[in-house]
């Protein structure tokens, strides 16, 4: 896990698991089956929750986004966003090839220009800059 702007864990269930173990890994899953969930929490620089966010595919949902639902939660578990996600669904695009599920970092690293359209109010923290710069082939296109 990297610390800056913020530090990341994800998990998944089994269906997610399964599929990932199938096909040798996160980058390599083209379609995950329904009932997957992948949850991702979010902590700022001192180690304190900022939130989870998570992704449900839930056959039938919404085919034009694969069927996924998004689901984004304050640190008490209170619900600040669900369902048909555009924003959230615009910048998973980018991971079109993995079933819009990206890889933590520095596996996949979303490059400054998407950073900035996306998280306008935040800035790259230093962790994540020093990560572009030393990862640069992980820099999605």
């Amino acid at each position: 896990m990297y610390e800056g702007f913020s530090r990341v864990h994800k998990s998944s269930n089994q269906p997610a698991n399964e599929a990932m173990a199938k096909t040798g890994g996160i980058l390599k899953v083209h379609r995950y089956p329904g009932g997957a969930l992948v949850v991702k929490e979010n902590f700022a620089k001192d180690k304190k929750p900022t939130g989870v966010t998570a992704m449900l595919k839930l056959k039938g949902y919404d085919s034009a986004d694969r069927d996924w639902v998004m689901a984004a939660y304050d640190p008490r578990g209170k619900i600040l966003a669900y369902g048909k996600m555009g924003s959230c669904i615009a910048c998973h695009v980018m991971g079109r090839k993995q079933d819009l599920v990206f890889a933590p970092p520095p596996t996949q690293l979303l490059p400054v220009s998407t950073w900035k359209a996306f998280f306008r109010k935040q800035e790259i923290s230093p962790v994540y800059a020093h990560l572009l710069k030393t990862h640069a082939a992980n820099v999605m296109q």
